[in-house]
């Protein structure tokens, strides 16, 4: 695997399934042919951080950026259910630790389909979930 060399993105993604585990999702992207799981964090629907693919190497989760970004995704189908409140917590948590360590400013943490050329609705639609919500929780753990 390549090494990741520059940091200037976190990308949010979902699993889109509703039953799902950092090793389902690791055996699929084998049977793609991948090296590792293309995220490098996974956070589970009872909050619990799990690491992917080393931070040391090249993620494979948003074509064209993978050289520059952390992949980070929640497990479950946001497209039909909201991230639960456990995943939320820490979520936002994780945010605010990585991207200090990585000073990574929050225009950009992205959710997959900001991304150009992306016509899937990853991370999610959120149902109620706002961005802007997560955004300003982010804001006061940078404020620490």
């Amino acid at each position: 695997m390549e090494p990741l060399k520059e940091i200037n993105f976190i990308v949010i993604h979902h699993s889109q399934r509703e039953i799902d585990s950092p090793r389902q999702i690791r055996k699929r992207h084998l049977e793609r042919g991948w090296e590792d799981i293309g995220y490098h964090y996974l956070i589970g629907k009872k909050g619990k951080l799990y690491r992917g693919r080393s931070i040391r190497f090249i993620g494979a989760h948003v074509l064209g950026y993978n050289k520059n970004s952390i992949g980070i995704c929640l497990i479950g189908d946001l497209d039909k259910s909201i991230p639960t409140r456990k995943q939320l917590k820490s979520l936002i948590k994780f945010l605010g630790k990585i991207s200090k360590k990585y000073k990574i400013p929050i225009e950009n943490i992205l959710g997959h389909r900001e991304f150009p050329n992306v016509t899937k609705t990853c991370p999610g639609n959120f149902g109620k979930i706002n961005k802007n919500l997560i955004l300003k929780n982010y804001s006061f753990l940078l404020k620490k």
